[in-house]
């Protein structure tokens, strides 16, 4: 009985190492620091808890706020700046943590790690699995680990609901104009909330950082037309628009402006991704 009990609790043991690839407290009591996460290939490490946190991505922090982390944020000012006004900028707030966004220059974040002793985070944000992820590295930096897992919890729930109503629902054909014809790849956040409301990007993987070339719009032929709210496009403007007005999508009135904020990271992106899938499949919500 001894060694049974012996080779169950290795196998437990074994089964706990391989659920991740950093050591995590376990109870109320335990340690949350020193902590490491690793993010793109790169390792952000925290020997104690940051007291003073420049979030450069104004989507993560609101999820940071949010998380209960808000009265650590400082240099709420830094968010638009680059070059060397931003490195003065959180040099001159005296920050233990740099929480960058995916545009953030190289270059800057470099010389930010010269001229600060601050640890540097990249919150991912091209997909929905990046932003859970990035939300619950977020949680741990933070000390703030169980709200994060909670509302990542929250979040996949959401998206394993719309999955499941969207079982066996032929996907839609959708073009996504954020503004001048300009538009999303799949390899993106709204892009893969397109993706997994049932929709087809009729623009691909990687469309080109440009206008999408109208004449080939009309040999796609999308059947959905989601137009973010900061576009200005709307139902009536493709309908004036000789290039646009016969695309099917136009010619049936399924052209929708959502929130510009629904391509964003937040803790409520399965919200938003059941609001588009409820636009690209009424019949599956009802």
């Amino acid at each position: 009985m001894r060694r049974a009990a012996i080779a169950a609790g290795l196998l437990l043991l074994l089964a706990g190492a391989g659920c991740g690839e950093r050591a995590e407290p376990v109870g109320a009591g335990a340690p949350l620091y020193p902590v490491t996460v690793q993010s793109d290939g790169q390792s952000t490490a925290l020997s104690s808890e940051p007291k003073r946190i420049v979030v450069l991505s104004r989507p993560y922090a609101r999820a940071l706020k949010t998380l209960g982390a808000g009265d650590r944020l400082v240099g709420s000012d830094l968010a638009g700046l680059n070059g060397p006004a931003l490195v003065r900028g959180i040099a001159a707030a005296h920050p233990d943590l740099v929480v960058a966004s995916t545009e953030t220059d190289p270059a800057d974040l470099q010389n930010i790690r010269k001229q600060t002793k601050a640890a540097t985070f990249i919150a991912p944000d091209g997909s929905i699995a990046e932003v859970e992820r990035a939300i619950d590295d977020l949680g741990l930096l933070t000390g703030r680990p169980v709200p994060a897992r909670q509302a990542v919890a929250r979040m996949q729930a959401g998206v394993k609901s719309v999955e499941q109503r969207l079982q066996g629902v032929k996907p839609v054909m959708v073009f996504v104009d954020t503004g001048f014809f300009n538009t999303v790849g799949d390899k993106s956040l709204l892009g893969d909330l397109v993706h997994t409301a049932g929709g087809a990007n009729v623009a691909g993987a990687n469309p080109e950082s440009a206008p999408f070339d109208l004449g080939a719009l009309a040999r796609l032929a999308p059947d959905a037309y989601l137009a973010t709210s900061d576009s200005g496009t709307t139902l009536k403007r493709l309908r004036r628009n000789p290039q646009t007005k016969r695309l099917p999508a136009v010619r049936a009135g399924r052209v929708y402006v959502i929130d510009q904020r629904l391509g964003q990271p937040s803790l409520k992106l399965a919200t938003g991704l059941t609001t588009i899938a409820k636009l690209l499949h009424p019949n599956a919500f009802r």
